[in-house]
């Protein structure tokens, strides 16, 4: 059977995952890099010369990818605000996209791009990795089966701190909009871990490749240092009948990869990024050691799927779309950000990384976690109260 052939937009920052997955799925003979749009050749020569000996198409636009055509898939690993219009564009030319998360910065967008892919007929899937997982999958079964009974509550918490560096990477870190106007809402739930309230939306769905769409949507925005949008969240999510808590930052003093909690009436599950848990009431229990996983691959493996062997899309536009409403809603609810005073900050530098660390972060994201409360409701001396925002019948960001 003939690989697939991609053509991706991009090899420079997340697009080298792009190119790490599609080799990966080469060395398979199920995949062929056969394309790649470059606008800084200056920036990548020795991968240019290897694309040389291998004989992949480069150009300088995404419209000369398109009109050369050869290829069954655009991917599109590149800024929030280009999601949407070149996957719509891509999808009019006639190729399927893999697009990375999050699907768009608005559900006016989400709902255009899901609109192109029914018109056009093609396949399009959005990179939230960690839903293509086994662990993700297997949890996703075991919910739908009723082993694990009703699913009560959802518990997440995360920080990755992120210093200058990361800010200054490109002209949308850490913006709401563009100086056109454009919507970004960049922020710690709507780019570095969106996966993580993508995957609880999911796992509220009820059915197998579907989300659930939330309810009300509360949510407490915070920053410490000075930009457009929020480093740190905490929100409540009513989806499907069930609480979801979350508690993310780029504001704690330490490292720690995003936990999530289903407490179910017959059991609870633990997952996190390499490794995840069943733990069944009756004592029974089921380990994922996903620590050798590369799940940047799943996107690629499920569209090479879709096309040679009828499979289903994993994580298609309506699944991503959950996410977005869980964004939009969240700045509806807080449409003002706080911004915490210094008295409650301290300036790191680390191998001249600036990083700004809230006090006690690490502690108010564990204690949210466990009690199931924001951070206004803990006491928290900076916290300031929200309202849950009712997402009935929403489609437009922000609410005319």
């Amino acid at each position: 059977m003939e690989p697939v052939k991609f053509g991706i937009v991009g090899i420079g920052g997340f697009g080298r995952m792009h190119v790490r997955a599609i080799d990966a799925r080469e060395e398979e003979v199920r995949a062929r890099l056969d394309a790649a749009v470059v606008i800084d050749p200056e920036n990548h020569p020795e991968k240019l010369a290897e694309f040389a000996t291998r004989n992949v198409r480069i150009y300088d636009r995404i419209e000369d990818l398109i009109a050369a055509g050869g290829v069954d898939y655009i991917t599109l690993p590149i800024g929030i605000h280009h999601h949407v219009p070149l996957s719509i564009q891509s999808l009019e030319a006639g190729f399927h996209v893999v697009c990375e998360k999050p699907i768009a910065a608005t559900v006016q967008d989400a709902n255009r791009l899901i609109d192109a892919r029914n018109r056009t007929g093609k396949t399009v899937l959005i990179g939230y990795q960690s839903i293509y997982a086994p662990s993700t999958q297997t949890i996703k079964t075991r919910l739908l089966e009723g082993r694990l009974g009703k699913l009560n509550a959802v518990r997440i918490k995360g920080g990755w701190p992120r210093g200058s560096t990361y800010y200054n990477r490109n002209g949308w870190a850490g913006r709401l909009q563009l100086d056109d106007g454009t919507y970004v809402l960049d922020s710690p739930i709507n780019n570095a871990m969106a996966h993580d309230v993508n995957n609880a939306m999911y796992l509220c769905g009820t059915s197998q490749h579907a989300s659930a769409v939330p309810e009300t949507v509360q949510a407490e925005l915070y920053r410490a240092r000075d930009i457009q949008t929020f480093d740190t969240a905490s929100m409540r999510i009513i989806a499907n009948g069930v609480e979801v808590i979350i508690g993310l930052s780029h504001s704690t003093r330490e490292n720690f990869n995003p936990i999530m909690m289903l407490d179910c009436e017959k059991g609870e599950v633990e997952w996190t990024r390499g490794s995840a848990s069943i733990r069944y009431a009756d004592g029974t229990q089921e380990n994922f050691d996903e620590s050798n996983l590369r799940d940047h691959n799943g996107p690629f493996h499920n569209a090479i799927d879709v096309l040679r062997n009828n499979a289903e899309a994993q994580c298609p536009p309506e699944v991503a779309r959950a996410q977005t409403l869980c964004i939009n809603g969240a700045h509806e609810s807080c449409p003002d950000i706080t911004t915490i005073s210094t008295d409650h900050i301290q300036t790191v530098n680390n191998k001249g990384d600036i990083f700004q660390v809230v006090h006690e972060m690490d502690d108010m994201l564990d204690l949210s976690f466990q009690q199931k409360k924001l951070f206004s409701e803990l006491g928290v001396g900076w916290g300031k109260p929200s309202k849950p925002f009712d997402m009935t019948d929403y489609n437009h960001y922000p609410k005319s």
